[in-house]
This record gives C-alpha cells, structure tokens and sequence, in this order.
C-alpha cells in the first residue's frame, strides 16, 4: 500500500473501532496519532534501508515486536503524562486518545502491508511480521530514495492503486462529519 491508501485504511479501521466501541465520531484529536502511526512503519524502514542501515524497506518497524513494543512505549507516555492538563482541554484530550489511535493506525499498516499474501496463504511473503526472526531480501526499490518514489507514483494520482480506498474513506469522513452537523443542529432546535 501508498501512504495515501495507509492512511485511508487506518481512518477506516478507526472509524469502525469508534462505532463498534465508543460508538462515537472519531475525534479530531484521534486523528494526527492516527495517521502517524498509519505512516509510522514506512516512516522509519524506507529511509533506513535507502541509507543501507536496513537490507529491507519492510523489516524493523514492519515486525509485529517492534509494534508491540513502540505501541506500549506511546501509552506509558501517555500515562506518564496524565494530570499534566485540565480535563477537557485539548492536550489532555490527544492524551487519552493517542495510545489507541496510534496503535490501530500501526496495525492497519501492518495489515495493509500484508492482507494480499495473508489472504492466499502465503505466510514466507508475510515474514517481515516477524523480524528478526527470518532472514530479509534485499529489494530493488530501496535503492531509489522514497520520497524519489513517492512524487513519481503521485504525479499521476489517476493510477494510484488504491484510489477506491480513498475515496470510501473520504465518502465514510465526510458523511460523519455530516451526520455529527445534522444530530448537533436537531438537538440546537429541540
């Protein structure tokens, strides 16, 4: 997957952990850790493996231990930052919802990453869940610096892949958005 379509997914996923357990709107605060740990794996693995730290653009931040660890580290911060603000505010707010939002756009990048090999059965694709423990290929496309390949599949936003993606994301973000307008002007009137 793109960062783009990461991104989608992650909001996606969000979206439906916000109905099924809080059954509210996905808060704007949720939103940044969101598409920050959505990004969080490529963020750290394509540039280290470009810069030869890494013989994978899918190792490191891509294993299942590393977001074990990473997603426990984000929520003892945040606990650690408990009481720092007033109850309300938006600091506070980006407090409590950043472990899980973080987490859940972490693991929707893993997911997204691997959903297709998963699917048909294929685990040996799949092994850079479980970095260090298998051996890494050495891909091609870390020889091209990322952001090279980024502006290069984006120029043309046409032909992105997961295009689709996108644009339910967009259609579900807009239409909560909505939903939330339309519910808060009801009770305004009643």
């Amino acid at each position: 997957m793109l960062p783009l379509g990461h991104l989608a997914f992650a909001y996606l996923w969000y979206a439906g952990y916000a109905a099924v357990g809080t059954h509210r709107l996905p808060a704007r605060a949720a939103l940044v850790p969101l598409a920050i740990g959505s990004q969080f794996p490529d963020l750290v693995d394509k540039p280290l493996a470009y810069v030869e730290v890494l013989r994978y653009g899918r190792s490191l931040a891509h294993s299942l231990f590393t977001f074990l660890i990473v997603s426990l580290a984000v929520w003892w911060l945040a606990r650690r930052l408990h009481g720092r603000w007033s109850d309300g505010s938006l600091p506070e707010r980006i407090r409590v919802v950043t472990p899980v939002a973080f987490a859940v756009g972490y693991l929707s990048h893993l997911l997204g990453d691997t959903y297709r090999s998963l699917l048909a059965g294929d685990l040996w694709s799949a092994r850079f869940l479980m970095y260090p423990l298998f051996p890494m290929p050495v891909s091609s496309g870390d020889d091209i610096a990322p952001w090279i390949r980024l502006f290069r599949i984006y120029r043309d936003m046409g032909t992105h892949p997961q295009l689709e993606l996108i644009a339910i994301a967009i259609v579900v973000f807009v239409g909560l958005r909505v939903r939330r307008y339309w519910t808060r002007t009801q009770v305004d009137r009643a």
